[in-house]
């Protein structure tokens, strides 16, 4: 891919950045950040409208994808861009497992395309599943804690533990129905995420 309509300096601006929070940031602290150390930039955006607040973003992720690109093939570190954190890490055994590896939400961010294709109405669509997604992603940990779930279990595993508390806790079989509706809705947060 060609590394085209991106500025060196915010890269070199996020780099920096990045490089000073080891253990990550959020995208609106460090939109704050570019606002406030590189006004000339990447200049704070009118965030009640949420077109441009979008567009803001994107611009923001597509510059952050290539420098995740040029990190990696300069074999320097590794950018995880997560739906909350983003955070700079050394190549590693670790990290070396995530390159190269299809990311379609990479793969987006990347295609400039992609920025002018969106209008109000698909821009409100978006805000709105980041909104779920969100919510979802905050009440994961609480969901598997109500399975007992380390967090390594593949899907399959999931609902094997979701089947056998849903049958050992069932109202009809004597269980307590709290505690089958707490399965059922731990079970309903976690059933559409991506890393369950």
């Amino acid at each position: 891919m060609k590394l085209t309509n991106t500025d060196p300096g915010l890269l070199a601006a996020l780099d920096t950045l990045l490089s000073e929070q080891p253990s990550g940031i959020g995208e609106m602290e460090l939109m704050n950040a570019l606002d406030k150390r590189y006004p000339e930039l990447f200049p704070r955006p009118d965030l009640s409208d949420r077109l441009l607040l979008f567009q803001h973003h994107f611009l923001l992720r597509h510059h952050l994808y290539v420098l995740q690109q040029q990190l990696s093939e300069a074999g320097t570190g590794w950018l995880e861009l997560e739906l909350v954190t983003i955070t700079k890490r050394p190549l590693n055994s670790s990290t070396l497992q995530q390159v190269g590896r299809f990311d379609g939400v990479r793969d987006y961010y990347l295609d400039l395309n992609n920025l002018a294709a969106e209008t109000q109405q698909s821009v409100d669509e978006m805000i709105s599943g980041f909104w779920k997604a969100m919510a979802a992603y905050q009440q994961a940990p609480e969901a598997r804690q109500v399975l007992g779930l380390t967090g390594q279990e593949s899907r399959e595993e999931i609902r094997g533990i979701v089947r056998r508390l849903s049958q050992q806790h069932h109202p009809d079989k004597g269980g307590d129905p709290e505690k089958f509706r707490a399965i059922q809705q731990a079970w309903d947060q976690l059933k559409n995420q991506p890393d369950s």
